[in-house]
């Protein structure tokens, strides 16, 4: 294990073992959507792809272009004229208001037969278990970590889940982004895959220890799926333009 690695090298690793599990080439034309400051748009990029990165937050598009990372301020549904083998949505799609937009904008910059890519999670996938998990879980690594005292005992988790969620305009469904891409690709491919610990272990970033105990908190929710104790709660989406 390298000196250094944190948190946000699990969830990068996570997201580009799935990226280039799709990736019709090495150097394919890659546009994505939602990259943040550019940490994982750089891990990307150096695996060879022609990337180009995006985002509406002015700030962070200016630490990606400080990573070397060619990214644009702009709002996705803006941009035109240029065509792509893949369109990435890295956790963004969800809060795009124009949903069936987004959808049509991407398929309209995809070359025939260029695959779009989704890496999100799905609001509504969450019982009570899987809420009891995720609260005690990010109080138990909170206390660990910061040397704070834990947090009070929540009563109804599925209650403070629908209230942490409360958004507006509100956030889109797993259900809702299925039903667009669907209308606009041919074949679209459904995985289900931990993404809590990705909330769980957000402020892990500069921790020392973040990358042990974001990498053990994922394998944790890996094996509460698995045994289907508690609900896969992200959501990736794979399809592709029709010839």
């Amino acid at each position: 294990m390298k000196v250094g690695k944190s948190s946000i090298d699990v969830f990068s690793e996570e997201t580009l073992k799935f990226v280039q599990r799709h990736l019709p080439g090495r150097d394919s034309r890659v546009l994505e959507v939602g990259c943040g400051t550019g940490y994982f748009s750089l891990q990307l990029m150096q695996t060879g792809v022609q990337l180009t990165a995006c985002d509406t937050d002015e700030k962070a598009v200016l630490l990606c272009k400080e990573r070397g990372v060619p990214a644009i301020h702009i709002d996705f549904l803006s941009i035109k004229d240029e065509l792509y083998d893949v369109i990435l949505f890295t956790r963004s799609l969800h809060h795009i208001h124009k949903l069936n937009e987004a959808i049509d904008r991407a398929n309209s910059l995809l070359v025939p037969g260029g695959i779009l890519l989704i890496e999100d999670f799905d609001v509504h996938m969450m019982d009570s278990n899987t809420a009891r998990w995720y609260y005690d879980t990010r109080s138990i690594v909170s206390v660990c970590t910061n040397n704070k005292k834990p947090s009070a005992f929540v009563q109804d988790p599925m209650k403070l889940w629908v209230e942490d969620h409360v958004h507006v305009p509100p956030l889109h469904s797993g259900s809702d982004m299925i039903k667009a891409i669907k209308e606009k690709f041919n074949t679209i491919h459904i995985e289900r895959n931990a993404y809590l610990y990705r909330s769980i272990c957000g402020a892990l970033d500069s921790y020392k220890n973040g990358y042990q105990i974001t990498a053990k908190v994922l394998e944790i929710e890996n094996g509460l799926i698995h045994e289907e104790i508690i609900l896969p709660n992200g959501l990736r989406l794979v399809a592709e333009k029709r010839k």
